[in-house]
């Protein structure tokens, strides 16, 4: 079960949670504020699939240090999924990455997609 509850308590609080975790390399926690309007990823798929994609993005959004953006409403679903572009200093380079947050059950936030190609996707 999640140490701090499933999910986060505002938009911009989700997305420094899990890069938080991320950084730590708990990749259970992150499974618990990873997911979508249904809740957490872990709530619904087995563990160890769960672990190896947290993972996989845990070593995508390695860091330095990150800034976390104004979030901004995602068109269609204003009030429920906000995008924020969040800052990612490895080294000297720095990288745009833009992340989505869902509104979840109980008034609970989780990350629904990382633009993981913001990263890998560079020279």
């Amino acid at each position: 079960m999640p140490v701090a509850g499933l999910g986060a308590p505002g938009p911009a609080a989700a997305v420094e949670r899990f890069l938080q975790l991320a950084r730590q390399k708990d990749y259970v926690q992150m499974g618990w504020v990873f997911g979508n309007a249904d809740g957490p990823v872990l709530a619904r798929d087995p563990q160890p699939d769960v672990e190896r994609r947290m993972y996989g993005l845990a070593e995508v959004l390695a860091n330095d240090s990150f800034t976390v953006g104004t979030g901004s409403p995602v068109p269609g679903r204003i009030g429920t999924a906000e995008s924020f572009r969040v800052r990612l200093r490895r080294g000297s380079l720095t990288r745009q990455v833009p992340v989505t947050v869902v509104l979840g059950r109980d008034r609970r936030w989780f990350v629904e997609m990382v633009a993981v190609q913001a990263i890998t996707n560079t020279p």
